[in-house]
């Protein structure tokens, strides 16, 4: 692919102009199995949960391939349980992902088939998942701690694998992304509750002290890519029927509404130190609107709107895996047919899948479409803009974290992050 001298592909910066005009690329996410065989307490899909186990027909993910372009979806993530269960079936429906013209597939794996694997398995391994268009492709870490992480997947000997694993996935163009689902177990010694802390702060700390863990893990095994996963908790009252399955009950991901926006700072507080030594998918705008706490400053969802996800046990598409009582039936451009006129107004989660680019290229469509009340009228919070314009810049730095490119560690597009001052306004639209 052709580079301009900055070192951003052509096809980055056609992105990058097709995000700032408005348009935003639809997105899919495609269960194919809730089957697993991790044992993470953190999710209700572990292979000791006592739920019912389905599988997609290959026929039903094949039907939904064939209508994305025709309805403007050009992301498809194939996700579980664990999607490499059965892969065989996995490669197929990778083959036929690239036929449908899917231009961004994503898929992860909790390692499993890494752990005991010699260099001939491994090397077999990442040239088939090189044959296949996925473009991202991510790997779990639950702790920077070894023991723990093992522990919770039920997958000895698996961090030693992904040490193993990650230069020969670079040696074929695959570059992987450690992949975090917050949880309290980050650092090994579980983090209790708030409300046994001394004080806010030294909760903060607690888990800045484990982010910064976490990412020197991750550099330290090898990884040029994190993304991090918000907490996926049943606690949150406007939980009423979800449909996407990994929902826990269970303490390690279990967090009050302050202890989330604590955490979400601490985040906020730590990505920028790790920026230019790991690409990061995380934008700060959003987790700087989540810390502050005020609904004003998010964007709403544009989950059953660009977004959609179809969900195992009956191949249906839903908003998203968080409202399971919005069934939208089984044919993706009929549900894109139903949605087409619905404007984005959702605010119930704090899920990343479709939280973080609702937000991210949400303000650039609101500002497009309304660029006088925007800048002028609303006043918007000059904290979240600055942050948002440096997530962008980071985000075309890093060719939209493209994974098949290698990381280039160039100047670092940090914009650190400060509390804004008390007469800084924080009142950005509700509706986009």
């Amino acid at each position: 692919m052709k580079r301009n001298p900055s070192g951003v592909s052509k096809g980055r910066l056609a992105d990058a102009f097709k995000i700032m005009s408005g348009r935003i690329p639809g997105q899919l996410v495609i269960q194919i199995t809730n089957c697993c065989n991790g044992a993470c307490p953190q999710c209700g899909m572990r292979k000791t949960a006592d739920i019912s186990r389905h599988s997609l027909a290959s026929e039903t993910i094949n039907n939904a391939l064939k209508q994305c372009a025709a309805n403007g979806i050009e992301a498809v993530s194939l996700t579980g349980g664990e999607p490499f269960l059965n892969m065989s079936r996995f490669w197929e429906l990778c083959e036929d992902a690239g036929q449908a013209g899917i231009s961004y597939l994503r898929s992860g794996t909790n390692g499993y088939m890494f752990v005991g694997a010699d260099t001939e398995q491994l090397t077999e391994f990442a040239s088939r998942l090189a044959a296949t268009k996925v473009r991202n492709f991510w790997i779990s870490l639950d702790s920077a701690d070894t023991a723990t992480h093992e522990k919770m997947r039920g997958l000895p000997g698996v961090i030693d694998g992904i040490r193993k694993a990650l230069p020969i996935f670079h040696a074929h163009g695959v570059f992987p992304a450690a992949n975090l689902g917050i949880n309290r177990h980050i650092t090994g010694n579980p983090i209790s509750r708030l409300q046994e802390f001394p004080d806010t702060e030294s909760f903060l700390e607690a888990f800045k002290v484990g982010f910064t863990a976490f990412f020197n893990k991750a550099v330290n095994l090898g990884f040029t890519m994190a993304n991090v996963c918000y907490p996926m908790s049943s606690d949150n009252e406007d939980l009423d029927t979800p449909t996407y399955g990994a929902i826990s009950d269970d303490f390690t991901v279990s967090f009050s509404p302050e202890e989330r926006r604590l955490v979400f700072q601490a985040l906020l507080e730590t990505i920028p130190t790790f920026r230019n030594q790991i690409r990061i998918f995380s934008p700060l705008s959003v987790l700087y609107a989540m810390s502050v706490g005020g609904e004003s400053l998010l964007f709403p969802c544009l989950g059953g709107i660009r977004y959609f996800y179809m969900d195992s046990r009956d191949g249906h598409l839903y908003p998203c895996g968080y409202l399971g009582d919005l069934d939208l039936g089984g044919d993706l451009s009929e549900a894109v047919r139903q949605t087409a006129k619905e404007k984005p107004h959702c605010l119930k989660c704090h899920w990343e899948c479709f939280r973080d680019p609702s937000q991210l290229f949400g303000l650039a469509r609101y500002m497009i479409r309304h660029p006088f009340s925007t800048l002028i009228l609303r006043q918007p919070d000059s904290r979240l803009l600055n942050l948002w314009f440096g997530d962008l810049r980071y985000y075309i730095k890093h060719n939209f974290f493209d994974g098949r490119t290698p990381f280039e560690k160039r100047e670092a597009i940090n914009h650190e992050y400060r509390k804004p001052l008390p007469d800084e306004p924080a009142d950005l639209p509700q509706n986009g």
